[in-house]
């Protein structure tokens, strides 16, 4: 039986303590360099965090702090859960949430269903930085991944979807590295990797609405564009869903625009 860890380590010490539940994982070192993208993308007025490994990279494990400007994170979802293998790959061990959610009977045998085992980092842990968590403008996520190296279809594919964050209301999301949880930490030590933090705004909203040379441009996300001569309507679909609606504006003209969710 693996004892939980209760001291309050770094995210890169801690996993390197989780690593040892599994049997014949080893590191093949080798230099290198390339660029890893961490990204937010919205999805129906979700905000779903994502990486892409740009130039062959593994990552070992996310430390991310991941804000909205306006409201709060309400939910975490649409996350892999334990270690990864053929058929079933990802980001799916997370330390604070092993420590004080799994328990292991014998060997590798692990039951990963219990619902409170997310990604989301404790702050306790680290008073200092981490982000509060839900029903907050702020959580800490930590996510990495274990696989047997032997086998090259066990390893995480280089890009895809670490989670997905259910929020209160449209919001401009970021994402940055957790510094004292070790950011993102490469599989190999001798590859040194760029990082790329991109943020989006998630949720039906408009952008900007400028007037130029007669055209009306207005930038919007998150669904379908309506127009009326009023703001109480009546409200009149556009067609446009593609993020950048462009149409002719004479002088004397009152115009009012929003977004419909899907």
């Amino acid at each position: 039986m693996i004892q939980p860890i209760r001291d309050r380590r770094g995210f890169q010490a801690r996993f390197a303590v989780l690593i040892t539940v599994f049997a014949g994982l080893l590191l093949l070192g080798f230099s290198s360099r390339g660029e890893v993208r961490i990204f937010v993308q919205n999805s129906n007025s979700v905000a779903l965090v994502e990486y892409q490994c740009t130039a062959g990279e593994l990552v070992r494990a996310f430390a991310l702090d991941v804000s909205v400007d306006r409201g709060q994170i309400l939910g975490v979802s649409g996350f892999f859960r334990g270690d990864s293998k053929p058929g079933a790959t990802g980001y799916g061990i997370f330390p604070a949430s092993f420590r004080d959610h799994i328990n292991v009977a014998t060997g590798t045998n692990i039951d990963w269903s219990n619902s409170g085992y997310t990604p989301l980092a404790v702050p306790a842990d680290s008073p200092g930085d981490t982000l509060p968590g839900l029903n907050s403008s702020g959580v800490t996520l930590e996510l990495g991944a274990l696989w047997d190296p032997t086998v090259p279809a066990a390893a995480p594919v280089p890009a895809g979807t670490l989670c997905a964050l259910t929020l209160s209301q449209p919001a401009q999301v970021s994402v940055a590295a957790n510094v004292s949880r070790g950011g993102v930490v490469s599989a190999f030590p001798d590859i040194v990797i760029t990082l790329v933090f991109i943020g989006a705004p998630v949720g039906p909203w408009i952008t900007s609405a400028i007037i130029q040379n007669g055209l009306m441009n207005v930038l919007f996300n998150g669904g379908e564009l309506q127009s009326a001569a009023s703001v109480r309507g009546p409200w009149t679909d556009t067609g446009d869903v593609s993020g950048n609606h462009s149409e002719s504006f004479g002088t004397n003209r009152t115009r009012f625009y929003r977004v419909r969710s899907p």
